[in-house]
């Protein structure tokens, strides 16, 4: 393949993922069922699993815009103008923030970027794991962007990004 994606494949793509965004505002995560996304997207079970595993592929890709600028920040390797950016957006779509993060979907969504940090932080002999240090890290800036979503802290985009960037001290941790 040459690495271009068919604008059909993209369309059904966007549409599942639509459906998904457009059903979190109105239900909990865990009370969306694939056949709810599948109905609302208007495409047929096959093709709902051509494109994607489960539900949660589904979220996980919605997110994934989201979960790489937070996995280079934790591994150190971040652009603090795209973090600030993608923080931006976040709080602009705070009700879907909110909805998302402090529903089940909160805990695969920190599994999934912890595995993102991990993949992205090499193993050092004699270190601690860097599964563990890449959840510990996935778990501060969730924690960090739940709250502020939330209301519960309140900081500038640029201070939030500073605060998530440091981070990447807790993954530099186990190279020492």
């Amino acid at each position: 393949m040459d690495g271009q994606v068919d604008p059909r494949a993209r369309r059904t793509r966007d549409a599942i993922v639509g459906a998904l965004v457009e059903r979190v505002f109105r239900q909990r995560y865990d009370a969306i069922r694939t056949g709810d996304l599948i109905a609302a997207a208007g495409v047929g079970r096959s093709t709902f699993y051509a494109h994607f595993r489960s539900k949660d592929a589904v979220l996980l890709a919605a997110m994934e815009p989201i979960l790489l600028p937070l996995a280079n920040a934790a591994a150190g390797r971040a652009s603090a103008a795209q973090l600030r950016s993608t923080l931006a957006h976040v709080w602009e779509r705070r009700s879907l923030a909110r909805a998302v993060l402090g529903s089940a979907a909160g805990m695969k969504l920190q599994r999934r970027l912890a595995a993102m940090i991990g993949e992205a932080v090499e193993r050092r002999d004699g270190a601690v794991p860097p599964a563990m240090l890449a959840m510990a890290a996935a778990a501060a800036q969730l924690t960090m962007l739940r709250m502020w979503v939330g209301g519960e802290a309140t900081c500038s985009v640029a201070d939030l990004a500073s605060r998530i960037m440091a981070c990447a001290r807790l993954v530099d941790t186990g190279a020492r």
